[in-house]
């Protein structure tokens, strides 16, 4: 590495440690009244800029009355300027420095710091590494590897509960003043530190093994390749709570006759009245339930309904009720005549349906977006739900 005349440490794109100890001492610190951050005033040019070490530092090597007050701080830019550019091979460096930069300007830079005359620190400024400020190679002659990230970390969060259970903690001896953590899965030792411990896990071939079998994708009957992301993608496992019981006072059925994919029927509503988490209230005449009834009794549901809520402003609520109504077929001919219905318990047959909700008073916007499924049963002249929010 090449130590440049009056430097204090071999060059390697860091400034001159004259500057380091001139920058205190060539900036007046000031509060404008107001201000959360200090500004400071070039003693040289009197030029104002906010308080931060590195561009002062950069300010004073382009300081045209600084640079005269020390004309071998001026020297060695220039000397610096043109040992960069015989190591990176520029055939213009002698010239940028003969004419009167004492380095050349910075590539893509702009505003007042266009033609700042220093050495650049790649890790400041991003600027491209010469030969001489890269980091010493290995023995082989490459440079040292960097820690590889875990394949698919990302896909499986392993929570913090999960991560301290995998680790037994310990003290190597009374005078550590850490903790060190072994995995209970492969035996592995290392200092405690919850992110390094997560990553192990993501690696650790038994934890793999086990983390596998909870993947609820990979209990499928059929499964993805090993390789493909949805493999070890854990995603949220949804939850059901009761939301709400509506029940439906509804006409006699009237038959419409066949469709495009089955038997028609229209079901008006004439009243009606629900309760839930969010509130009660009834549901208005009106609304219409049609049904296609298909092979084997199976029944297609396709209803339209309005509830009211009891607030002393009542607000409108649009319901709407899709699904399917299934079962045996000596089951399903018992429910049609709604005398015989009251006979049929709820769990012989399948009335399940999903339930999309609209409103535009604000007490209720969140009905909007929520995602409902349900369960239903005839009773006569009456269709109970119970609607399930998905969480």
């Amino acid at each position: 590495m090449t130590r440049l005349p009056g430097w204090s440490r071999p060059f390697d794109g860091i400034m001159p440690r004259h500057v380091d100890q001139d920058v205190h001492s060539a900036f007046v610190e000031f509060r404008a009244e107001g201000d959360k951050c200090m500004s400071v005033q070039c003693i040289y040019c009197q030029q104002t800029r906010a308080k931060n070490t590195t561009r002062q530092k950069q300010h004073l090597l382009s300081c045209s009355a600084y640079l005269e007050a020390h004309p071998d701080v001026a020297t060695n830019l220039q000397a610096a300027a043109a040992t960069a550019g015989a190591i990176a091979g520029d055939p213009n460096a002698s010239s940028s420095s003969a004419s009167g930069s004492a380095y050349p300007a910075i590539p893509g830079e702009g505003g007042e710091h266009t033609n700042l005359s220093f050495m650049p620190n790649p890790r400041i400024n991003g600027t491209p590494m010469s030969a001489a400020a890269r980091p010493s190679l290995g023995p082989d002659g490459t440079p040292a590897p960097k820690r590889q990230k875990v394949k698919n970390a990302a896909l499986y969060e392993i929570p913090l509960k999960d991560v301290h259970a995998a680790f037994e903690e310990f003290k190597n001896s009374d005078d550590d003043k850490c903790m060190s953590a072994k995995c209970l899965y492969c035996g592995q030792t290392r200092a405690k530190n919850t992110s390094r411990q997560r990553e192990h896990l993501l690696q650790c071939p038994n934890y793999q093994s086990i983390l596998k079998e909870k993947l609820p994708v990979n209990n499928l009957r059929h499964q993805f390749d090993e390789d493909d992301v949805a493999s070890s993608l854990s995603l949220p496992t949804p939850t059901l709570e009761l939301d709400f019981r509506i029940s439906i006072r509804v006409k006699p059925k009237l038959n419409a006759g066949p469709g495009n994919f089955g038997r028609e029927s229209w079901i008006s509503c004439v009243g009606g009245q629900w309760a839930g988490r969010y509130g009660k209230g009834s549901v208005l005449p009106g609304g219409q339930d049609i049904q296609t009834t298909v092979k084997d009794m199976a029944t297609r549901i396709d209803a339209r309904y309005i509830l009211q809520t009891n607030d002393e402003n009542p607000a409108l609520i649009t319901c709407k009720i899709t699904g399917w109504w299934t079962g045996e077929r000596d089951v399903m001919e018992r429910l049609q005549d709604p005398v015989a219905a009251d006979n049929v318990a709820a769990h012989r047959y399948l009335l399940r349906t999903t339930f999309q909700f609209e409103t535009g008073d604000s007490r209720y916007d969140h009905l909007n977006t929520a995602v409902y499924v349900g369960s239903g049963a005839r009773r006569g002249a009456e269709i109970v739900y119970d609607a399930y929010r998905i969480g």
